[in-house]
């Protein structure tokens, strides 16, 4: 017989695996942990921005 481990859930899998993807995309001197989360919400808020001014710029031109 095998040994049986303990089943690990989806999400805690999901969120190893983001992590994992993270580390590859972060700059050297963030990875290990300290200025990760810092990092992802100027990303993410800069993303929203630039894809907001786009956004907003296409469906302007798009529909004017």
């Amino acid at each position: 017989m095998k040994p049986v481990k303990p089943e690990q859930s989806v999400f805690a899998e999901a969120r190893q695996n983001m992590s994992a993807d993270m580390e590859k995309f972060l700059p050297e001197k963030l990875r290990g942990g300290k200025g990760r989360w810092k990092f992802a919400l100027l990303l993410a808020a800069f993303e929203l921005i630039v894809l907001g001014v786009v956004g907003k710029f296409l469906y302007d031109w798009l529909t004017g």
